[in-house]
């Protein structure tokens, strides 16, 4: 995580004291700059790289390494927060070892897909996944790949015909004399199930394997997208995004 990323997770930085946007500093320092120990450069650095004005360090620091209980260690290589300090704001702002490379993981998905559009969606669906909105971030994610789907398909007149050929085997010839797909709209007469199935029917994907990706992640988008008791955390919502973007959204790329 950058720094920015990580001011901008904290309720209100700009409003916390000075002794606290120190703590706060020393802990990203810590957690995701992977140090034992920091100086107080370190943290000059920080207050200057997110413009903020820098108060008298020698003298917060004394003060956060005065205060009972200490807040602030200090030994021969530099300054380290107090245990309890540091694991109250693990408790606030910390992801486990797994989830932090999983999340930089993902930050880096994004930039494989070539539609501007499709990018910047995707973004924001790992902006809510960073700020742990996990249930919003799968959907998010859903509804893009579903979206890309629906278009790749419609791009293709051959995939287009062979679509609307196999819509009479999954609604039945009823539903489907009134159905036929021109264009992005036209889908809006089906259920997300059933495109999904009659694509698989039509032959339209290269293999087994994207059909079950989509219908189980649509099951996880349609368990994150309703009221439950289900609890939905970073491991489901990074089980959504790589998978669909990965396995459908990357390979249904032309």
């Amino acid at each position: 995580m950058e720094l920015a990323e990580f001011v901008a997770s904290v309720p209100d930085f700009a409003a916390l004291t000075e002794p606290e946007r120190i703590l706060h500093f020393g802990w990203f320092l810590h957690t995701h700059r992977k140090l034992n120990r920091f100086s107080q450069a370190l943290v000059r650095e920080c207050y200057d790289r997110i413009s903020m004005d820098v108060p008298n360090l020698s003298q917060q620091f004394d003060r956060l390494s005065r205060r009972k209980p200490k807040a602030l260690l200090q030994d021969s290589e530099g300054y380290y927060l107090e245990h309890t300090r540091r694991k109250e704001l693990d408790q606030r702002y910390g992801m486990h070892e797994t989830t932090v490379a999983l999340s930089n993981l993902l930050n880096g998905l994004p930039g494989k897909i070539s539609n501007e559009a499709e990018r910047i969606f995707l973004s924001e669906a790992v902006i809510c996944y960073r700020h742990r909105a996990f249930r919003a971030s799968i959907v998010m994610t859903w509804n893009l790949t579903y979206d890309h789907l629906l278009r790749w398909v419609i791009s293709d007149p051959q995939r287009v015909a062979s679509f609307n050929r196999n819509i009479v085997g999954r609604v039945g010839p009823k539903r489907a004399a009134a159905i036929t797909i021109a264009q992005r709209q036209d889908f809006e007469e089906l259920k997300e199930g059933e495109v999904i199935d009659i694509c698989g029917t039509a032959g339209l994907f290269d293999t087994e394997n994207t059909k079950k990706v989509l219908e189980i992640q649509l099951t996880k988008r349609n368990l994150a997208a309703h009221p439950s008791l289900i609890v939905i955390g970073a491991p489901e919502a990074e089980d959504t995004i790589s998978s669909l973007i990965n396995n459908v959204v990357l390979i249904l790329d032309n």
